[in-house]
């Protein structure tokens, strides 16, 4: 496979392009690599078969994961999430994928020794706020001591976050991290092309996406994916006063209840509905 001639390369930060290659079992290799440098450890026998596609085999679905589940050395779990948007309590998200993943893997009488590690992985296209006094791009966090925080209660519970924007004055050169996460933020960079050779999987990884770009089937869930995306954000934007950020739509009862049946016409989570108008779960789960 190759990158033939003036290609457009799809947006790689688009959650679908995101999901079809890193969490694809053909490009197992590529994925384990990237967890590699992100978990400062070896990884092997990558599972990337827990993700279902984000769109399914229909064309003109707008259901889906936005993250990336895998499983690699014979226990470990890992949730991987791109994340463009600033979305509030974005730690709290984390937790709360954390704490899904690890409750599935026991049931009822079980012994707890049958647990596993757990990590969550988040790659973020903004700077995080509570963490802007850090000046570093990868952050790790475990549960470690107050006085002592060289120790670790348990290696099961693994944070790690990568802020995009944080990587601006880093030597891409010297980090293959930071080269990856270039690649993330814009495939179609000189300055990546210029030290893609240094990383087979990185050159892999770019005739996949290459591949991607020139499926018209392919790009056309993506353009359908955009559209859904466009429309979410006016409906979260409607009632909102000039200059005022993006978030809970402030508007009359009446508004949020229109605006709410139709995000549940495009099957979107009821949390995430209630998340954009303001109303209570309950009051949407009533409009169904």
């Amino acid at each position: 496979m190759r990158i033939i001639g003036e290609l457009t390369l799809l947006e790689l930060k688009n959650d679908i392009v995101f999901q079809e290659l890193f969490g694809n079992q053909k490009n197992s290799k590529i994925t384990g690599h990237l967890l590699s440098l992100i978990l400062e450890r070896e990884v092997n026998n990558v599972n990337l078969d827990l993700n279902k596609r984000m769109l399914g085999n229909r064309i003109d679905s707008k259901t889906g994961r936005l993250d990336i589940r895998a499983k690699f050395n014979d226990g470990d779990d890992c949730d991987i999430e791109l994340q463009v948007v600033s979305y509030k309590y974005m730690e709290k998200r984390l937790l709360d994928y954390w704490g899904q993943m690890y409750t599935l893997k026991i049931n009822s009488g079980d012994d707890y020794n049958i647990l596993k590690p757990c990590i969550s992985i988040l790659i973020a296209d903004y700077k995080i706020d509570t963490l802007l006094d850090l000046e570093k791009y990868h952050t790790t966090w475990n549960l470690r001591e107050k006085d002592h925080p060289d120790k670790i209660l348990t290696k099961d519970i693994e944070f790690h976050i990568l802020e995009i924007p944080k990587i601006r004055n880093t030597d891409i050169k010297k980090d293959e991290l930071a080269l990856w996460l270039k690649f993330i933020e814009n495939p179609k960079s000189m300055e990546v092309e210029k030290h893609m050779e240094e990383s087979d999987c990185l050159k892999q990884a770019k005739e996949e996406l290459a591949y991607l770009s020139s499926d018209p089937d392919f790009k056309r869930l993506v353009d359908a994916r955009a559209g859904f995306l466009r429309d979410q954000n006016t409906f979260e934007v409607v009632g909102m006063k000039k200059g005022k950020a993006i978030g809970r739509v402030e508007g009359k009862k009446e508004e949020k209840i229109k605006i709410a049946k139709k995000l549940l016409e495009m099957k979107m989570p009821i949390k995430q509905i209630a998340e954009a108008t303001g109303l209570t779960e309950e009051e949407i789960e009533k409009l169904k």
